[in-house]
């Protein structure tokens, strides 16, 4: 019982370190990015608005979110993913944030 009471926190840090190493392609993380900035290019040209850069979330930035535009599709990944939404905000400008969420993982229980 000791040893497994030993054993348990090294596998534990093991497994999180396995889950850790393991990212997101990147080639997709590219396709992502990609396809938001057509998105935002498109809707920027019909409106008249300049295309937005693209801007990572920090935990304390206040969204003021009036008009969804686009938002990437849930991803089948077990893990951190790379997410982009674009929008207009309540001045009517047009925005572009990235952030990470969790993928849909099938196997989890």
């Amino acid at each position: 019982m000791k040893l497994l009471k030993r054993l348990l926190p090294i596998t534990l840090l093991l497994a999180a370190g396995y889950t850790y190493a393991q990212s997101f392609p990147e080639d997709k993380v590219r396709q992502i990015e990609q396809k938001s900035v057509e998105i935002a290019q498109k809707y920027a040209e019909r409106t008249g608005k300049p295309v937005p850069e693209i801007q990572d979330y920090r935990y304390s930035m206040k969204l003021n979110v009036a008009k969804v535009i686009y938002q990437s599709p849930n991803i089948e990944y077990c893990g951190a993913v790379p997410m982009i939404m674009v929008f207009e905000d309540s001045n009517d400008e047009l925005r572009s944030i990235r952030y990470r969420s969790y993928g849909e993982c099938r196997n989890q229980r």
